[in-house]
């Protein structure tokens, strides 16, 4: 019975996939900008806007997204060790992120908006729950 406990896939897997993902955008994003004319920037066709966004923001938008990513693999890492740090870490960045999403939505762009805060309040739905919550709780972590 503990062997096919183990081989389910949980809530918490799919978060962090999610956060290792995001780790690696961050710092796709952030190498483009710092090397623009590469390879990286046929990405940009998927989100022209971002890029505009981010250019104007100059050096500083590369340092920011490469602060993303480590938070994002510091959140990974933390939820896998079932560490509290992990924890706070990812309710934080999904929580940023939802509020980001919904100024997407008052600024217009709808459906982008209302799916990333969609995915963000599931996230956070499923860490806030209290059985996957006092999984952190624990002073040595993973038991």
């Amino acid at each position: 019975m503990r062997r096919a406990q183990q081989s389910r896939w949980s809530g918490l897997d799919v978060i962090v996939i999610f956060l290792i993902f995001a780790t690696v955008m961050a710092a796709t994003v952030g190498l483009a900008l710092l090397f623009p004319g590469h390879l990286l920037d046929a990405m940009w066709r998927l989100n022209p806007e971002a890029r505009t966004a981010f250019e104007g923001m100059g050096r500083l938008s590369s340092v920011l997204l490469f602060v993303v990513g480590a938070v994002a693999a510091g959140a990974a890492v933390g939820i896998l060790r079932r560490r509290k740090l992990g924890w706070w870490l990812a309710v934080v960045l999904f929580s940023v992120n939802a509020v980001g999403d919904a100024v997407s939505v008052i600024q217009g762009r709808i459906w982008q908006g209302l799916f990333g805060v969609l995915i963000s309040a599931l996230f956070l739905a499923y860490l806030l729950r209290p059985g996957v919550r006092a999984q952190f709780d624990r002073p040595s972590g993973r038991s």
